[in-house]
């Protein structure tokens, strides 16, 4: 559950800005939220164990299992563990080669593992397939991996490709801010902040609560 996660880092927080006298220390909570996506989940950790090892052992009875391989390597990213991801996707894909949704997680993969150049290939191949694969999720992944080799122009295409499927995404509507920014498209980047903020306010509470960190950032201008 997404409390567990932030349960399990307020809690710590806490913990030692009492013990150490120093109440401000609270602040480090919004710090924990707004770097989730890059911060371990020890209670993903525990719950993913069993079934990593479960798979795992469907994958060592059964080699042409396709499946467990995608699933496994789902977990690795989750885990943000995207390098032992990538050859399970890579094997997955040599099984069943005309799948958009294993070019998606490989191209992803690749990403994570700080190889955008890399990733381009697979993303813009599940694309081609499956535009709207995931709710428009591997246009988000190509605009990042083109932002990190500097095609920012394209990068801003994505985005906008991007929120108009997913029009509900604080985090696209974020990235579209700030690649707008890098372009110098002031007027765009302003009214995809105002855009941003507006949509979190009708949001039903559990997105608003699933998506608070994206919302500070834009708030923050982080």
């Amino acid at each position: 559950m997404w409390w567990s996660y932030y349960a399990f880092w307020m809690l710590v927080s806490a913990a030692v800005a009492v013990g150490t006298a120093h109440p401000i220390l609270l602040g480090v909570i919004v710090v924990f939220v707004v770097a989730r996506p890059w911060l371990p989940d020890p209670v993903l950790y525990l719950r993913m164990a069993g079934r990593v090892r479960s798979l795992q052992t469907q994958i060592d009875l059964n080699p042409a299992n396709a499946t467990a391989r995608a699933q496994l390597a789902e977990i690795w990213l989750a885990k943000r563990r995207p390098r032992r991801a990538i050859p399970l996707l890579d094997q997955a894909l040599e099984r069943d080669p005309k799948s958009a949704e294993l070019r998606y997680l490989l191209g992803l993969a690749k990403l994570r593992a700080g190889k955008a150049n890399d990733a381009l290939e697979p993303l813009a191949a599940a694309l081609a397939q499956d535009p709207k694969l995931r709710y428009g999720s591997g246009y988000l992944a190509i605009g990042q991996a083109l932002e990190q080799v500097g095609r920012n122009d394209e990068a801003s295409e994505a985005y906008e490709r991007f929120v108009k499927i997913n029009t509900s995404s604080l985090e696209g509507l974020y990235r579209l801010e700030r690649i707008r920014e890098k372009t110098g498209d002031k007027t765009g980047a302003a009214s995809a902040r105002k855009e941003a903020l507006d949509t979190y306010r009708v949001l039903p509470r559990y997105q608003r609560r699933r998506q608070l960190g994206w919302w500070l950032r834009v708030k923050l201008g982080l």
